[in-house]
């Protein structure tokens, strides 16, 4: 019988709630003033209208005007006057009443709203009225986030406020080192901020010890809908079933596609909608133009942007994809001498948090990025983004675009299309058209004349970008696919009823063992290698069968045990003393069932090893290959977290360049 490998979202169990005793909490914090409750419904209708606020439910609460409506603690109004947050922008106005009324939320505003005030300043207020969280205790206020930069953003924009309240807020991504992540959350926190699969890694974890859910009165969702562009729907799902149903849902989006809507519907109870401006549109403070390019012109019109813009401020070009990144990058770097970073999903976390930190602290002006860049980064003074490719779907336009006019600030975004990408034309005239920008004749043209062949059936609109599974080949990709490989599988004398897997491991198995085409001829040509292909294929089914029962008995007579090493002599002491430390390779050891343990012993510069001497290493050894591979990446990415730490305190000594290999 096949074993069926279980998914992320699968390996957390199903909890029945009905069976669970849970402590009643407090949700509704909010007191009207004076000065909000006297105004009228009219005065209340001009008001949000005025905000370009509209609103769905009942009994919505009035916005407000000033913070100290809002009923907030002194420690919070403290922090709001040190960040110079003049008044509650649109957004918050609306959410912030409705939110600490105990009202289940979603908001949708455009980029750079300020949505993650409007959530997080509620949900400080509701931490505040429970009970402290102690050791072992799973956290109160989660968010929930698509990406690590967003995850990232999100936590940096918390902890501003938990400081002088005396909270933890710990984020949870993969990419970086979980040991520090599984320590915090053992210890307790109040507040966690994570992506979904490494939330549900931790709580598969060592029998759901880590951390847990039991706790959790306020659940926020940011950025809903990249998370379903990103096919994260059956974890969140999986994540949201675990919290206990009378908690307060807040989801915040700044765009809102139907399967959205769809989770909304599923995880809300009898939510308020806000919506800002329109329900999918561009800030209109950003200068929106386009721009028909072919290929071959777009390095030129972006060299002409770069003269014109590299001096007023910090310039983001988006590409379609992680090659043509890394392409633009050296030409930039190489060719046209212009000091820039590249961001994609294929780099490391630490590449990625030191590019968007150089990007944020003018180290250099200039990025190149993936739709990765998308969501989640707020630079001040990013003054113009250029789509060197156009987007693929209409959400991703709003996102990309809205990565500069922030905070009420003016910004640029200029698009190259070709007729090439005709496809993608007609959701270029729409945002064009819904944020009241200019749409050029040439490209409404090129969105006419494909929608004319779209009604004609000689082309087929692209989809949303949303909901979908990965690839799959189409049917008739599917059948070639599979004549090629009973071709090859009857060449080499294999019988055709096998399975795919076993297909592919007999086709694998006879081309390793087959000489190449032309020494089969060069050894008495064509004719006589097909009538040897039946010796052969007995020959390789009896290696086959020989080596399987060898395998069989050598598993049977020794448990399996992998090993590996990672040397650590040459690394700075802070971080040599970190990596052995219990309290790092504890909860790696939990984490992957691998056990570490320290060997050698440390030799200084200039010191070599004698006879039978070894420097300074980590001895990793576990019951399969993955726990072992998973505990040495987990190590290696500790490591250089420490260094560069180390290397990024002022005045620090730098004594040399320390990697792992």
């Amino acid at each position: 019988m096949k074993r069926v490998k279980k998914t992320k979202a699968e390996k957390l169990s199903l909890v029945d709630h009905s069976k669970i005793y849970y402590k009643p909490f407090r949700k509704n914090f909010y007191i009207e003033v004076k000065e909000i409750t006297r105004m009228t419904p009219e005065e209340v209708s001009a008001h949000r209208k005025e905000l370009e606020l509209k609103i769905h439910g009942k009994d919505v609460p009035k916005p407000i005007k000033t913070w100290h409506q809002t009923g907030l603690t002194t420690k919070i109004m403290d922090t709001i006057r040190k960040l110079n947050f003049e008044k509650p922008m649109s957004i918050q106005a609306q959410a912030l009443p409705v939110i600490m009324s105990g009202r289940d939320c979603i908001g949708i505003a455009k980029t750079g709203s300020g949505k993650t005030l409007a959530f997080v300043l509620p949900m400080l207020r509701h931490i505040k009225d429970q009970p402290p969280v102690e050791a072992g205790d799973g956290p109160v206020g989660m968010i929930i986030a698509p990406t690590r930069e967003l995850v990232q953003q999100i936590h940096s924009d918390i902890r501003k406020f938990t400081k002088p309240l005396g909270l933890r807020c710990v984020p949870v991504y993969g990419g970086s080192g979980v040991a520090q992540q599984i320590s915090e959350l053992k210890r307790g926190t109040e507040i966690v901020v994570c992506t979904p699969g490494r939330m549900i890694d931790i709580l598969c974890t060592s029998g759901g010890k880590i951390t847990n859910l039991r706790r959790v009165t306020y659940l926020v969702m940011d950025e809903a809908d990249r998370m379903f562009d990103m096919g994260f729907e059956p974890q969140i799902t999986r994540i949201v079933q675990n919290i206990r149903p009378d908690r307060q849902t807040v989801l915040f989006s700044a765009t809102f596609p139907r399967q959205v809507e769809i989770l909304a519907r599923k995880v809300l109870n009898k939510p308020v909608e806000i919506q800002v401006g329109g329900r999918s549109v561009v800030n209109k403070d950003i200068t929106q133009l386009a721009e028909i390019r072919p290929e071959n012109e777009r390095i030129f019109r972006l060299l002409e942007l770069l003269g014109e813009w590299y001096d007023k401020g910090k310039i983001l070009v988006f590409v379609q994809s992680q090659d043509k990144c890394d392409m633009l990058y050296k030409e930039m770097m190489n060719v046209y001498r212009y000091p820039c970073l590249s961001l994609h999903g294929a780099k490391d976390q630490t590449d990625r948090e030191s590019t968007i930190s150089d990007f944020k602290n003018n180290v250099c002006n200039l990025l190149v990025a993936t739709s990765i860049a998308a969501r989640g980064l707020d630079v001040k003074d990013l003054e113009l983004v250029v789509n060197y490719d156009v987007p693929n779907h209409y959400e991703d336009y709003v996102h990309r675009v809205g990565r500069t006019g922030r905070a009420g600030k003016k910004g640029c975004a200029i698009t190259f299309i070709s007729e090439d990408d005709a496809r993608y034309a007609p959701d270029l005239v729409k945002a064009l058209e819904l944020s009241e920008q200019v749409v050029p004749d040439d490209l409404k043209a090129l969105a006419d004349g494909f929608m004319a062949k779209v009604n004609q059936g000689l082309e087929q609109a692209h989809g949303t970008g949303y909901g979908g599974s990965g690839f799959k080949f189409n049917e008739e990709e599917d059948e070639k696919r599979m004549a090629a490989k009973k071709a090859q599988a009857k060449e080499y004398g294999f019988e055709e009823d096998k399975s795919d897997s076993e297909d592919e491991d007999m086709a694998a198995l006879a081309v390793a063992s087959v000489p190449p085409p032309a020494q089969l001829l060069s050894a008495g040509g064509v004719r006589a290698a097909a009538a040897d292909g039946m010796a052969r294929a007995q020959a390789l089914a009896a290696a086959r069968n020989l080596q399987h029962n060898l395998l069989k008995l050598q598993a049977d007579a020794l448990p399996e045990h992998y090993e590996a090493e990672l040397e650590i002599n040459d690394f700075p002491q802070n971080a040599r003393w970190k990596v052995t430390h219990k309290e790092t390779l504890g909860p790696i050891s939990e984490w992957t069932g691998a056990a570490i343990t320290t060997r050698g012993q440390y030799f200084g510069q200039g010191r070599v090893p004698g006879p039978g001497e070894r420097k300074l290493y980590l001895f990793i050894e576990g019951p399969n290959e993955l726990s072992v591979k998973r505990a040495k990446a987990e190590l290696k990415c500790f490591l250089e977290e420490i260094t560069s730490k180390g290397f990024s305190v002022p005045g620090g000594a730098q004594t040399g360049r320390y990697s792992v290999v």
